[in-house]
């Protein structure tokens, strides 16, 4: 499974590069050749980024705390020749390849792992544990920002492999703290579009349980921006054998599981994406 995502998600760094490097030779160069030529590229380089990817998953870092995993990725983008800086907001990486005069292109990846336990008994599963917000968490790569950077490293060597059909300056940005901490905030707050070029376009992909081997768009925002609450149902206490004496929170939490799904059903345009989750819920 993991595998089959890895090379989906290579599939895509294919598509990423093949549109760079089209519109130089739009004129002169069908798309089959270019595609031709790009395809043993990544074939060749496919079982070292397997090899980075199971590294990287086997060792997760969390949001800010990215220092190896930033390494890394610093250290490959320096053996393709590019430009490196770290340290951009934190632990961000911004790396620059210029090839000429012409557009600047920038494409990201996320650096940062989840705080949670990784149960999928793999070879190279996560065992990784650090303190996070005064405890003690699991880490694990539970959002494929694994496969995201391994892809990103495949783009920028396939790209360099066929420099001689685009021009412009390439921008290869790994964010830090992307699961919901500002790292992209970060970033910018410390000059990412006053240090380095304003790119005229931005590329970045997301893993998803889509057929193997296909690549999915649309027009618009396509990946979800997630806020969260907690809610608290204060209740009156009593013997399980007189509910009628008590006022059950429980039974209020689970109506509310329910009933909080019509806000998508009901009081969102249905034109419009939306997902409300309960994610845990205690009681007791």
């Amino acid at each position: 499974m993991h595998a089959h995502r890895t090379q989906s998600a290579l599939t895509a760094a294919i598509a990423l590069s093949a549109a760079l490097a089209a519109p130089t030779q739009a004129q002169t160069t069908p798309a089959s050749p270019l595609h031709a030529r790009i395809a043993p590229v990544v074939a060749g380089m496919y079982p070292s980024l397997e090899t980075l990817y199971k590294d990287l998953h086997a060792h997760p870092e969390i949001a800010f705390q990215e220092v190896k995993t930033a390494a890394r990725m610093a250290e490959e983008m320096r053996k393709l020749g590019f430009e490196v800086t770290e340290k951009i907001g934190k632990t961000g990486v911004v790396a620059i390849y210029k090839n000429g005069p012409g557009p600047t292109v920038m494409v990201r990846t996320e650096l940062d792992a989840l705080p949670m336990e990784e149960k999928t008994g793999l070879p190279y599963a996560s065992k990784v544990k650090t303190e996070w917000n005064g405890r003690e968490t699991f880490v694990a790569h539970s959002c494929g920002h694994d496969i995201h950077m391994a892809s990103w490293v495949g783009t920028a060597r396939t790209l360099l492999a066929v420099k001689d059909q685009w021009k412009g300056t390439l921008m290869f940005v790994a964010q830090p703290a992307e699961e919901g901490t500002s790292g992209a905030k970060a970033m910018i707050a410390d000059g990412l579009f006053k240090r380095f070029p304003l790119p005229d376009y931005a590329f970045a992909l997301h893993t998803s349980p889509s057929p193997y081997g296909h690549v999915g768009y649309r027009i618009g925002a396509i990946t979800s921006n997630s806020d969260s609450m907690e809610i608290t149902f204060k209740g009156q206490g009593g013997h399980g054998s007189a509910p009628d004496k008590t006022i059950d929170p429980i039974a209020i939490a689970a109506r509310f599981v329910t009933d909080v799904q019509t806000v998508v059903s009901r009081e969102k345009d249905p034109a419009e994406f939306g997902v409300v989750t309960v994610g845990a819920i205690q009681g007791g």
